[in-house]
């Protein structure tokens, strides 16, 4: 990565919801096209009426039997609980952006707005929707809830992401997201959003710890967001480039050419450890170049949707 100075964007952001609902209706309205199944509710119990709740769920016949006035309490069965869980550490700010443009986003940048999406999604299908964001620890943890004062809340915490500057520090991912699955109450699609970089002495962690979040997970999907050009394929010019570790902001300048065949054989080994335990665990690996647009997060989370209906 190229050493630049990691910044929040200058521009004012566009509203996320508004901006979930342009994308959910526009280019990407072919891709969703399953019912909108409404939710049921179930009955849990009663409790005695008091002043200003819903006559509509008076029990008439525990009146007429006891000349008590009860009122029926439901639980809200929905289709889905899904949680999105956001990686916001340092190379997420990865590639460096002044200002929000929709087609030219940084990684966490494009997760957020993929999110956003997803959540949109999910109103429009009255699933219950989360959101985790960790770092170098869990910065948010918000759990799965159907109502549009919750939904307000994770599309702020998303907006705030968006502002909110890439300060250098060291992932702890391993150590968040135990948290985050041991906070699961309830076996949720999971989706998780994340470049994978780990430092290497936590790798073994870090694989131990998304074997948790998948045994607590009913369904998982990884999209390992990535630019694509210059973090996998390692395409630069040929000429002296310094690179900054952002996570330690360690600098080192060489010439591409003579790094890239080690460079592409190690970090080919390194990303097959993760993509083992993806596929030996039953967990959706999505790779997401953030140059292609959102097709590919929308299909994968489609096709994922039929498979669990």
């Amino acid at each position: 990565m190229s050493a630049q100075k990691i910044a929040p964007y200058k521009l004012e952001i566009p509203r996320l919801e508004l901006l979930a609902k342009h994308i959910v209706e526009g280019s990407l309205t072919g891709l969703h096209r399953s019912p909108f199944h409404g939710y049921s509710a179930e009955f849990r119990e009663h409790k005695m009426y008091v002043a200003g709740d819903p006559v509509k769920f008076i029990d008439w016949k525990v009146l007429a039997r006891s000349g008590k006035i009860y009122v029926k309490k439901f639980e809200e069965e929905t289709n889905l609980r899904a949680q999105l869980i956001l990686d916001s550490s340092s190379s997420m700010y990865y590639p460096p952006k002044e200002r929000f443009d929709l087609d030219d986003l940084h990684k966490l940048g494009f997760a957020v707005v993929s999110a956003a999406v997803l959540t949109e999604i999910f109103r429009r299908q009255r699933d219950a929707t989360g959101l985790s964001v960790f770092s170098n620890e869990t910065e948010v943890n918000i759990p799965p809830k159907t109502n549009e004062a919750h939904r307000e809340l994770i599309y702020a915490t998303l907006e705030r992401l968006l502002t909110k500057p890439g300060m250098p520090k060291i992932t702890a991912a391993a150590e968040s997201l135990h948290l985050i699955a041991e906070s699961l109450k309830k076996r949720s699609l999971t989706i998780l959003f994340t470049d994978l970089w780990i430092p290497p002495e936590q790798t073994e962690s870090m694989l131990d710890a998304l074997k948790h979040l998948r045994y607590k997970s009913a369904e998982m999907i990884v999209f390992h967001i990535n630019d694509r050009k210059t973090e996998l394929k390692f395409e630069f010019e040929n000429r002296p480039v310094r690179f900054m570790d952002p996570e330690t902001n360690d600098q080192i300048s060489l010439l591409p050419g003579e790094l890239k065949k080690n460079y592409l054989k190690k970090q080919r080994e390194y990303f097959d450890r993760f993509k083992e335990l993806f596929y030996g665990y039953g967990i959706d690996y999505v790779p997401v170049d953030v140059a292609q647009g959102y097709e590919a997060v929308l299909s994968a989370y489609m096709q994922k949707r039929k498979k669990i209906k």
